[in-house]
């Protein structure tokens, strides 16, 4: 399930769409499985309790990347409990997957019968050979296009009776619909455009205190957010290299007073989206 990094995705986070950048090396620490499957879970977490519409994953060209592994992970805790089975084979990496929290977001609802459904109700739901879709029901919805099989679709109910749904755009719903994991090379990052509003993060940026009014007035301007985190061996100003404050919009030091030798990533993600939401409230 791969998706171009330039995807469009909807308004979810106080109105804006917000993307979190990641480099492929940002379970380099973790030295098992386990662990990075906890690890990943945290990342998963945090993207979701603050609404985050997609989760990037570049390349870090002078490390050893896991972006597969990374994508998997981030993609199955992503998937409702009862598509996993209809989407994933059993596979290596996904064994500690058990450990893994619920993320408990509106799109992951639990099976039902179907004289609790009603018509405008969105489930997530994944397609047949014959033109239906598996929703998580007892009976399997009608749809009005037909698509390839095992293609994991939102489909809205607009008919009981027969029982027929529309394939929409996850946009198109009201409600937190999860995140979109997307792979991207380095470069993208700061080529792309759908982002107006491009903050990185570094120990070596400026002082929250020194930019966080201007910092406020762009929130409230721009319609779209991208925050950008470096490795845990490799900050983005190795990465990026010294350009990075000019391919970025702000570079900036979440933590004044670092009384660690250094920051892990899940905990610098949600430091600076809690930082985020505070200054939209």
């Amino acid at each position: 399930m791969n998706y171009p990094c330039s995807s469009s995705i909807g308004m979810t986070f106080a109105g804006k769409r917000i993307a979190v950048s990641l480099p492929d090396t940002v379970l380099e620490e973790a030295e098992t499985l386990r662990e990075k499957t906890v690890k990943l879970g945290f990342i998963a977490r945090a993207c979701s309790i603050y609404g985050v519409d997609r989760i990037e994953i570049f390349n870090d060209p002078r490390g050893r990347g896991e972006r597969d592994l990374i994508l998997k992970i981030l993609q199955y805790v992503e998937t409702p409990q009862y598509l996993r089975k209809r989407l994933y084979k059993i596979d290596e990496a996904l064994r500690y997957a058990g450990l893994l929290h619920p993320l408990r977001i509106p799109s992951h609802k639990k099976k039902a019968s179907m004289d609790s459904i009603r018509v405008g109700e969105v489930r997530e739901g994944v397609t047949n050979r014959d033109g239906t879709a598996y929703i998580g029901l007892d009976m399997d919805i009608k749809l009005t296009s037909k698509l390839e099989p095992g293609r994991r679709v939102t489909v809205r109910v607009v008919s009981l009776e027969p029982f027929v749904g529309e394939v929409i755009q996850k946009e198109k719903v009201s409600e937190y619909w999860g995140y979109t994991v997307v792979p991207c090379r380095v470069q993208e990052i700061f080529e792309d455009r759908e982002f107006k509003l491009r903050i990185a993060t570094s120990r070596y940026g400026s002082s929250l205190k020194s930019v966080i009014e201007n910092l406020r007035k762009e929130l409230n301007i721009q319609d779209s957010v991208r925050l950008i985190f470096g490795s845990p061996s490799r900050g983005l100003f190795e990465i990026v290299g010294p350009e990075l404050t000019k391919l970025s919009s702000y570079v900036v030091n979440l933590f004044l007073e670092q009384h660690v030798e250094t920051v892990r990533t899940e905990e610098a993600l949600f430091a600076a989206l809690n930082l985020i939401n505070n200054l939209l409230a």
